[in-house]
């Protein structure tokens, strides 16, 4: 029973040596993994071979394979045909693949897969998302209705962002606050370009004119790669006067001041 513990502790031994000694913190990283359309991507494929040797590197899109990287063989390269996948091979290799005028299609799921040769013949595998846009043309825009605003009354306004895929998401400010957001975005919102849109309705009260003035907001987002707003300060009742009135009253009451001089330069006048 002895001989038989000492040979169970020798096998298992035996594995945690080889476990540790194998291949193992395959990670893949996809920069940027929001890509606007037409532009390129870097796919990093990470790992520690550890004693091993490495066998190949495999790329994928979904369940297809694209890019093959094997160090035994030539060429070492191999590049399979994917609609809308261009690889840049002078920038890949056994760690890196380029991916060059990206279109919509690529949205979805890449894997990179790495296997160890003789004798353990280990594999690791990573998977990550990649999401391809297009961005807006021009910033957002605000139209608003029922100017000047005072307390009590309802503010009226809406935010329109140009076509965009996926639709940006919007949101209304009011002095800083949030005072309203676009719906979630749904699946169709990522399958075709489309205007973005946002209304606002709300009753102003004595709280929202606390700061002496109303600057409403409409900020546009997609994802991380898109940040854009437009700012308009909207008029009320209780703005101050303007300059250019008490500039007037000013004038005016300066008039008799005026005549005097008048009456004085003909006074001299006529002694001449």
């Amino acid at each position: 029973m002895h001989v038989f513990n000492i040979f169970a502790v020798f096998l298992l031994s035996g594995f945690y040596v080889e476990d540790v000694l194998s291949l193992k913190d395959v990670v893949l990283t996809i920069q940027p993994n929001v890509v606007q359309r037409s532009s390129n991507s870097t796919l990093r494929c990470s790992y520690d071979l550890q004693n091993d040797i490495l066998y190949s590197v495999k790329w994928y899109r979904g369940r297809y394979e694209f890019y093959r990287f094997t160090p035994s063989e030539q060429p070492k390269t191999k590049v399979f045909h994917f609609k809308g996948i261009n690889v840049l091979e002078s920038l890949s290799n056994s760690t890196h693949v380029v991916l060059q005028d990206i279109d919509f299609n690529l949205s979805g799921n890449f894997s990179c897969e790495v296997t160890t040769d003789a004798p353990h013949f280990s594999t690791g595998f990573d998977t990550k998302t990649m999401l391809v846009v297009q961005l807006p043309e021009y910033p957002p825009t605000i139209s608003v209705f029922g100017e000047p605003l005072d307390y009590g009354d309802i503010l009226r306004a809406n935010c329109t962002c140009p076509p965009s895929r996926p639709k940006a998401s919007l949101t209304f400010l009011l002095n800083n606050y949030t005072v309203a957001k676009s719906e979630p975005l749904g699946p169709r919102s990522y399958q075709e370009s489309a205007w973005s849109d946002l209304s606002l309705e709300m009753e102003l009260s004595e709280f929202h004119f606390n700061t002496g003035r109303l600057l409403l907001q409409c900020v546009a987002e997609i994802a991380d790669v898109y940040h854009e707003e437009a700012v308009l300060k909207l008029g009320s009742v209780r703005d101050p006067v303007p300059e250019r009135v008490s500039a007037f009253s000013d004038a005016i009451s300066s008039l008799p001041a005026v005549s005097h001089l008048v009456v004085f330069i003909n006074i001299l006048s006529m002694l001449s």
